[in-house]
């Protein structure tokens, strides 16, 4: 049985994230665990790592910004990936440390015997699976010490607290960078901020220590000094893959770590079949789904949900937000998709705006400089230039000339426009829905229409042309 889940033998696992401080040094309103990297929140990222495991439940030390880190707990609770895993958050009213943090989870913790408690940092957007994997089956290994500590070296180690060792290696104890002596600061291995113990020996360190420290704060850290000096079981293990364990307490450290999380997905996404022109100029979502063979151009941005089907050709300079963009589908240079489903071969811009709710068949063309809005637009129809389309049921094998708009809003209400299969949309024309026009019907280029064009009339309407024989320009 993997080390990961319980057994007979196997301890289960319950987490504790520590998610309350702001994040001072990011300069931001926002707390820090709310911050994203290619998409995710740091806290999303952290409980997706940690859900590799399945704990019995994890609890969220929230504080600063308590509203919104819970209203980001209960989004992610709502998804698949944690529909069987209890999620809690409780409040560290004070900000008095990482030790008072945990203090404050241990009520929501199950007092079981085989449960153990893994500690993790919210604020580590690199930290995998794997990664949480490897840690526990560290611990089982360890046969469930009292107290395991992860550790990496990092040159230099500015910043972090350090792993202080005996003499054979045992653990001794943690400093913090700011309380380290001279001989401590030149020491590499770092704390990387993640533990696990039992919930018996963390209720009673942790109320044990006390805040003789440069912060006046109660250091989770010090509760492996008091492990250590009542010979408590205390090992530590040091992961390989330092970037994994590091947090993100700056926006230049933010933007490190999203250089770093964006490379492995553009990596990935290149190893199951995809062309990136420039993978360094390529934004791609964590969430986002890239299917086979497709080509996707220098400075595309594909965020959130968006998902290419096999074959796509994105050709540059794109930003695609939520969006489906079906097999064969080609988007050419500069276009703004949001929250819009894509069929099959369609071809779409240059400069084209597709925006929420807009719905193509298949070999629809979305041609320059054309903006349609929660509208549908049936297969094989084109709507080739300078045009608006919104709150639209178009039909198949439409043609919509160039300049046309669907006139759907009078200040107050929206209304529709209906055009049925195989209509002719003149150029320059202004439907002023609500209206409808017939199947096979054609408009007269330059009409303002706004009654129903019956299937397969001709409906022009213009006004009487003058023409003025020897008029003279006015001159200044």
């Amino acid at each position: 049985m993997p080390g990961n889940m319980p057994s007979k033998t196997n301890p289960s696992y319950q987490v504790v994230i520590l998610a309350a401080g702001k994040g001072t040094r990011m300069r931001s309103p926002l707390p820090k665990v709310l911050h994203k990297v290619c998409g995710l929140t740091l806290l999303e990222r952290t409980l997706r790592a940690v859900s590799a495991i399945s704990p019995e439940r994890i609890v969220v030390v929230v504080g600063y910004g308590k509203e919104l880190v819970e209203e980001e707990i209960r989004l992610v609770q709502a998804t698949a990936r944690f529909s069987k895993i209890p999620i809690e958050a409780v409040e560290q009213k004070n900000q008095l440390g990482t030790g008072d943090a945990v203090r404050t989870s241990l009520g929501a913790i199950a007092k079981s015997p085989r449960s153990r408690v893994l500690i993790v940092p919210g604020d580590s957007p690199l930290l995998s699976q794997q990664t949480i994997r490897d840690i526990v089956a560290a611990d089982v290994a360890g046969a469930s010490p009292e107290l395991l500590v992860v550790s990496c070296d990092v040159n230099p180690p500015d910043g972090y607290g350090r792993i202080v060792r005996e003499k054979d290696g045992s653990l001794k104890k943690i400093v913090e960078h700011k309380d380290c002596s001279e001989e401590e600061l030149l020491i590499e291995e770092i704390n990387a901020s993640i533990y696990c113990s039992t919930v018996d020996f963390l209720t009673h360190s942790l109320a044990k220590i006390e805040p003789r420290n440069a912060q006046g704060e109660f250091y989770l850290p010090d509760i492996a000094a008091i492990g250590v000096a009542e010979k408590k079981r205390s090992f530590v293990c040091k992961m390989p893959d330092a970037i994994e364990l590091f947090g993100a307490n700056t926006r230049a450290e933010l933007a490190a770590l999203e250089t770093v999380a964006r490379g492995r997905i553009n990596r990935r996404i290149m190893e199951a079949g995809t062309t990136l022109e420039d993978p360094q100029a390529t934004y791609i979502d964590e969430d986002v789904v890239v299917g086979e063979d497709c080509f996707i151009g220098a400075g595309v941005r594909l965020k959130g949900k968006t998902t290419l089907g096999s074959g796509v050709v994105l050709e540059g300079e794109s930003y695609i937000v939520d969006t489906f963009l079906g097999a064969g589908s080609v988007v050419k240079f500069g276009c703004h998709f949001e929250s819009a489903k894509v069929g099959n071969v369609c071809k779409l811009g240059p400069y084209a705006r597709l925006r929420p709710g807009a719905v193509l068949g298949n070999d629809v063309h979305i041609g320059n400089f054309v903006e349609v809005k929660k509208s549908e637009i049936g297969d094989g129809s084109k709507v080739n230039h300078l045009t608006y389309i919104g709150d639209a049921t178009i039909g198949k094998q439409v043609n919509v000339g160039a300049g046309t708009i669907t006139c759907n809003y009078d200040g107050a209400n929206k209304f529709q426009t209906v055009i049925e299969d195989g209509a002719f949309i003149g150029s320059n024309t202004s439907l002023v829905a609500p209206v409808k026009v017939g199947a096979k019907a054609i408009t007269g280029a330059g009409s303002v229409i706004t009654k129903e064009v019956p299937a397969g009339a001709l409906a022009v309407e213009r006004s009487a042309q003058v023409n003025r024989e020897g008029y003279k320009r006015k001159t200044k």
